[in-house]
């Protein structure tokens, strides 16, 4: 805008002015400059990207026995009761006891919700998804007959699914 103003004047300061701006420009276009400012920049973005960097591992550093933990969880061959998967959630933060959680996984469709001897088994989806293992035991009963019990118990994968899922949420 200044050396449009100059360029109008027809004076010698207006003319003093004009060359002064116009070897200005060309020092600052030589290519001296613009790599010094092209530098600058780029340092600016690695001085920015090595923060982010020290910050993303103290972070893996903080998570890391979570990690283990999860990793540890869902190769896990043992399976645990839904009222243990309630304790564990309780512990990750999550409001919610074995009674809710069992009216949550029918309410979900992850459990079996008609009443009869399907009631809090697992719904075929949620068995394919390999969150869940059913385990019969037999009882003897006193009169001599035998009665078959089935417990639904929540694989490790369940487990690790159950507790994302609910921390997402």
């Amino acid at each position: 805008m200044a050396k449009q103003i100059c360029m109008v004047q027809k004076n010698k300061r207006a003319r003093a002015v004009r060359l002064y701006l116009i070897d200005l420009e060309k020092v600052w276009n030589t290519p001296e400059q613009v790599f010094a400012r092209a530098l600058k920049m780029a340092d600016q973005t690695i001085n920015k990207l090595k923060s982010e960097n020290h910050a993303l591992v103290a972070k893996i550093k903080q998570d890391k026995p979570k990690t283990i933990f999860a990793d540890a969880v869902s190769t896990s061959h043992t399976s645990i009761l839904v009222g243990d998967l309630a304790k564990l959630l309780k512990q990750n933060g999550v409001d919610i006891g074995q009674k809710r959680l069992f009216e949550w996984l029918r309410a979900n469709g992850y459990l079996i919700r008609h009443k009869g001897s399907d009631w809090n088994m697992p719904t075929q989806r949620s068995m394919e998804m390999g969150l869940f293992d059913i385990k019969e035991s037999t009882v003897n009963n006193p009169d001599g007959s035998i009665r078959i019990n089935r417990t639904t118990k929540v694989t490790g994968r369940g487990q690790q699914y159950f507790i994302n899922k609910f921390l997402a949420a």
